[in-house]
């Protein structure tokens, strides 16, 4: 292995190491309120919280497998852009929540969280496909990316959806998917 290759590697490993310790301090952080409690965001507004709580709702539900909320994903979400987010990228979030909340006013005559199960559905179907046209980022696309990312990385999600094996065997890259069944989890 040449030296540049070996440093390249290293510096890579020793920031994947340093995420991932950042991600966990924020998921141990993240606690369920109480029974009978009701979440109170820390960066976003009580409205974009509960829009935030939906939509992470939407995109991954509970079904025989834990969903997005069991995850306390809108937790997650708030905390990483309360705590890991630079003050241009929280005015991205803020004005991209307006504009959001514009774009649904427009097209349905109603904010998001009075709209039915199916335009909320129809509504964040058009923002994803205005979000694959973009050239530039949309808060769409980064809150899907944001709640997937704090599902999978989650607790419930690395050990009750994807496979995970807490002490793998030796390493074999090139087996049939079939072999397997599903996606290995990849953190924790």
């Amino acid at each position: 292995m040449k030296r540049r290759t070996a440093i390249k590697n290293t510096a890579f490993m020793m920031g994947g190491i340093l995420s991932a310790s950042a991600i966990a301090s924020i998921f141990d952080s993240c606690v369920a309120p109480a029974a009978g409690e009701v979440w109170t965001p820390e960066f976003f507004s009580v409205d974009e919280g509960k829009m935030v709580s939906k939509i992470a709702d939407l995109l991954i539900p509970t079904t025989d497998t834990p969903g997005a909320l069991d995850a306390l994903v809108p937790q997650y979400v708030d905390r990483v852009a309360k705590k890991m987010m630079g003050a241009e990228e929280k005015s991205f979030i803020q004005e991209g929540f307006k504009a959001m909340a514009a774009a649904c006013k427009e097209a349905t005559g109603k904010d998001f969280l009075s709209c039915t199960e199916e335009e909320q559905i129809a509504f964040l179907q058009a923002e994803e496909k205005a979000a694959l046209a973009s050239k530039t980022p949309t808060l769409f696309g980064g809150l899907k990316e944001s709640i997937y990312q704090g599902f999978f990385r989650s607790e419930l999600g690395a050990t009750e959806v994807l496979k995970f094996d807490p002490v793998p065997g030796n390493y074999d890259g090139c087996i049939p998917y079939s072999d397997v069944n599903g996606t290995w989890a990849n953190f924790r």
